[in-house]
């Protein structure tokens, strides 16, 4: 294949928009917890809140980072096999609690191309995951770029 012929194949297209299974998580706060220990949380009045498991309190939105294990990425057909994790973006649309039931549905939202470069031709999936609370409330949206590489080109 030359450096100038489009590696998007009509399985890729295909799978455009495509939704995979949802996944279930409880806003945990244990996990709450230690993440904001590790990340040396300061706001007294938060710890306490979250200490004494009060779901009433808003938490911080990097709580979300206790559930991304949940998310699974879609596979790619006929994807190149070298790739590199190029970005994460997190839009929080509204307030997480402890305790809040979310589901985690993963879609592949769009696939662009670049022909040619010093690393030659590439590919750049991105892959979304919509989370939504208990009250079907969209607190928020992950959108994941992962950049797929030809294993081999031209050097053109």
């Amino acid at each position: 294949m030359s450096d100038d012929e489009s590696l998007i194949t009509p399985a890729m297209e295909a799978a455009i928009g495509r939704e995979g299974e949802a996944r279930e998580v409880t806003v945990d706060k244990e996990l709450v917890l230690r993440l904001m220990r590790a990340l040396d949380e300061d706001d007294e009045e938060l710890l306490s809140a979250v200490e004494a498991g009060d779901a009433s309190y808003p938490i911080p939105t990097y709580a979300l980072l206790t559930t991304s294990t949940s998310q699974r990425q879609l596979d790619v057909p006929d994807a190149p096999e070298r790739a590199l994790m190029a970005a994460d973006a997190w839009e929080v649309k509204a307030d997480i609690h402890l305790g809040d039931k979310l589901t985690i549905v993963p879609r592949l939202a769009e696939i662009q191309e670049r022909i040619g470069g010093r690393v030659g031709h590439s590919l750049f999936i991105h892959h979304e995951w919509v989370y939504t609370n208990q009250d079907e409330v969209e607190v928020a949206r992950v959108r994941r770029t992962v950049t797929h590489f030809q294993s081999r080109h031209t050097g053109e």
